[in-house]
This record gives C-alpha cells, sequence and structure tokens, in this order.
C-alpha cells in the first residue's frame, strides 16, 4: 500500500474480500478502474456459511468468468467440489419418526455447488489480482473521510504493526464487508433488525448418505443445513432462534451440534460414525437492516447491503450478482461524476431481490408454527408445478439447454 499519509489515490476502494468484494473488483479493474481491496482477516481464512452455490450463483460465475462451467474451473483450480442437483425440505418434532419431506430436484441442466469457502475465495482474489487489483489483507477500512459533504476518503489500518491509521485519498468506496459493514456503519446506514437467529457451522467428515442435495430439517427454533461440499466433507449448519438457545449452545459448541444432529431419527444412524473437521464456526444475530444501497461516492454490496436469514441459501448468488449491477453504475459514476447512476443500482437491486426477501420472510416466520408449516409442505408436495415455482425461486437460475 503507500506509505505516508495522502500519498496514493485510487479510483475505488472495496471493503471486504469475499466473493460481493472480489468480484467486484476484478470487474472494475477490468475496465480499468484503479482498484484497492482490503480485508481486515488473513488469508486463507474460513467463513461461517453453508459453503453452497445455487444454480443462480453458478450461472453467474460462469457468465463472468469467460463463459466457463463452474465445476470445470474448479476442477482446474484443484478445488474439492460436489454437484448439488436439488434440494431437501424435512419437517419434524424433534425425537419423532414422523416426517414431512418437500424434495425438488433442479433440472433443465440447471446444478449448484458445494465447496470450501476458503477456496472458492481464494480462487476469486486471485482472478481480482490478475486483473490488476491492489489487494492488502489484514488490513481494516475503519471510516469514511467526508469534506464539505463529499466523500474525498477512507481511514484504514494496518492489523498487528502497531501503526496509525492511514488515509487513502479515493472517488469511490465500495462496502462489501459483511453484515457488520464498517462502511455502512460508517455512513449511518445500517441498524439490526428485530429477528434474533443466530448460527453454528462445522464440517464433518463420516456421514453416511449424502445425495447431491441440500438438506435442510426444521423443527420449532431450530434448523439443520447439509451440503456435500467435496472431499468426503459435509457442511453442517445449525439455525438457533431465541437469545437462550443462543446462550445454550455459546459453550461446547461441537457437542452441542453433533447432539443436535442426533435428535433427529432420520439423521442418528448417518451420523453414527461422523466427526467435526476443524473449528466450530458461530455467526449471528440475523437481520441487518439497510435504508439504502448507495450514496454520493458509495455503494453496499452482498451481505453489507442487507441480511435476513440464510435458510434459503440464496447469499452467494446476492453476492456475485450485486457485484455485478455495482460494477457499471460505479464506472459511469467516476466516468460522469453523477451520482444518478449509484441511484439506478440501488433500485435494480431492490427490484431483483425483493421477491426473494419476501420468500425468505415467509419461509421463516411459517416455520415457527409447526402444524401449519407441515401443512404447507404436504400441500406444495401434492402439486409439481408448486414443487418446481419453489425450487425455481430458490435457484435464482434459467433453464439451461446445452
Amino acid at each position: 500500500m503507500c506509505s505516508g499519509t495522502l500519498e496514493c489515490a485510487y479510483d475505488v476502494v472495496v471493503a471486504g474480500a469475499g466473493p460481493a468484494g472480489s468480484v467486484l473488483s476484478r470487474l472494475l479493474a477490468l475496465q480499468g478502474a484503479k482498484v484497492l481491496m482490503v480485508d481486515a482477516a488473513p488469508f486463507p481464512r474460513r467463513k461461517p456459511c453453508g459453503e453452497s452455490l445455487n444454480p443462480g450463483a453458478v450461472q453467474t460465475l460462469s457468465r463472468l468468468y469467460d463463459g466457463r462451467q463452474a465445476d470445470e474451473w474448479l476442477h482446474e483450480a484443484s478445488i474439492p467440489h460436489s454437484v448439488l442437483n436439488g434440494w431437501q425440505l424435512n419437517s419434524a418434532a424433534v425425537g419423532s419418526s414422523r416426517m414431512t419431506t418437500l424434495a425438488a430436484s433442479y433440472g433443465d441442466n440447471r446444478y449448484g455447488i458445494g465447496c470450501k469457502r476458503e477456496l472458492l475465495d481464494g480462487w476469486l482474489i486471485e482472478q481480482a489480482y490478475r486483473a490488476g487489483v491492489v489487494f492488502e489483507e489484514k488490513t481494516r477500512l475503519e471510516r469514511l473521510i467526508w469534506e464539505k459533504g463529499r466523500l474525498i476518503g477512507v481511514e484504514v489500518r494496518r492489523l498487528g504493526d502497531g501503526q496509525r491509521p492511514q488515509m487513502v485519498r479515493t472517488q469511490m468506496v465500495a462496502g462489501a464487508d459483511g453484515i457488520r459493514s464498517a462502511v455502512a456503519r460508517s455512513a449511518d446506514l445500517s441498524r439490526f433488525g428485530k429477528l434474533r437467529k443466530a448460527a453454528l457451522t462445522a464440517r464433518l467428515n463420516g456421514i453416511d448418505g449424502l445425495s447431491g442435495k441440500v438438506e435442510l430439517y426444521v423443527s420449532g427454533d431450530r434448523v439443520i443445513g447439509l451440503a456435500p461440499i467435496g472431499g468426503g466433507l459435509a457442511n453442517m449448519t445449525v439455525a438457533l432462534r431465541g437469545l437462550k438457545a443462543m446462550e445454550g449452545a455459546a459453550t461446547g459448541k461441537a457437542a452441542y451440534l453433533m447432539s443436535e444432529a442426533r435428535q433427529w431419527e432420520a439423521l442418528k444412524e448417518r451420523f453414527h460414525h461422523a466427526e467435526i473437521e476443524g473449528d466450530v464456526l458461530a455467526c449471528g444475530p440475523f437481520e441487518r437492516i439497510v435504508r439504502s444501497t448507495a450514496l454520493e461516492g458509495m455503494v453496499l454490496v452482498g451481505d453489507a447491503a442487507g441480511y435476513y436469514d440464510p435458510m434459503t441459501g440464496q447469499g452467494i448468488y446476492r453476492a456475485l450478482r450485486s457485484a455485478e449491477l455495482a460494477a457499471p453504475a460505479l464506472m459511469e459514476a467516476l466516468q460522469t461524476g453523477s451520482h444518478r447512476a449509484l441511484q439506478w443500482y440501488n433500485r435494480q437491486r431492490l427490484t431483483e431481490f425483493s421477491g426473494s426477501l419476501r420468500l425468505q420472510k415467509l419461509i421463516e416466520q411459517a416455520s415457527r408454527y409447526e402444524r401449519l408449516w407441515r401443512a404447507g409442505l404436504q400441500v406444495i408436495g401434492a402439486s409439481e408445478a408448486l414443487t418446481n415455482r419453489l425450487a425455481a425461486a430458490i435457484s435464482d437460475s434459467r433453464p439451461v439447454h446445452r
């Protein structure tokens, strides 16, 4: 990075090197922008994530990276992965052998991908670097700097070296730094909502019967998600609703995860030889409300642009798609000096994601009422048309004809 205050300047500073930040940075650099991407974490790093890309995310990656299929470059990059052909939603009272199941395949040659997030993120960062992006890890964006109501730069701090914060001049800033976005917070754009929900995430080996589908097990205040991620591993995420549940899981996280899974009759035998590999990660509370994803000189993308409940597995798609929408808006704003393009991004993002957000809220709220929830699953499962419509909504994709 630069060595002295005010010495270096960039067209755009991107905070966050996850999928949204890396994709946005690369798209801007390919169009000639001088881009600095910073992230507080050392890389490679794990993230509390379901580690599955739905078909919409896979299609977006193909569109943005030379039209190649995602499984092709994952194979070339030696990234273990699993192809996901659909999802299965199960509901029952914990400990009961009676379970209502709704299953759907993506169909039409659509598929998802499950893989380790740190490997996916590393590949995306490498592509951004090759496009000319300057990347600084272990560097945190702390605040935006304004002068007479106009954004003129950001304050960043290298972590671990004892140096004072440093100012970097920039025309534009993109916040891709997650639900606790420092960019959104500095611009006074975000706040936590009412949904008090958190999640524990682990990787397990030795789970029997993985089918190539994302599996969800819903009961009361708990949701268990399973997704194969390649190399014989599966991602397991347990989402908890309510402060008491979160407090109960705060200690002994590994034992808590395994006990939750083994309460389900359908999972007991499958988890007989299962073992957790690595650490158990936690995140939450969920629901971050953002009143706008664009101001003069600034946009928010990915989870920084708003977050609700990850049950439907659409987070990485939204990260990629919001980056794809933001890139031309930022370039037009750089070239014209007009804020109009950034407002277009704000409106377009709302238009594209409002339907799936309504679906997320409907599913989360309906799942609180077990009898109604299971009755709804039975009604949908009895109709091929309704099942296919739900699968299409959750997959964020279009039919592919090869």
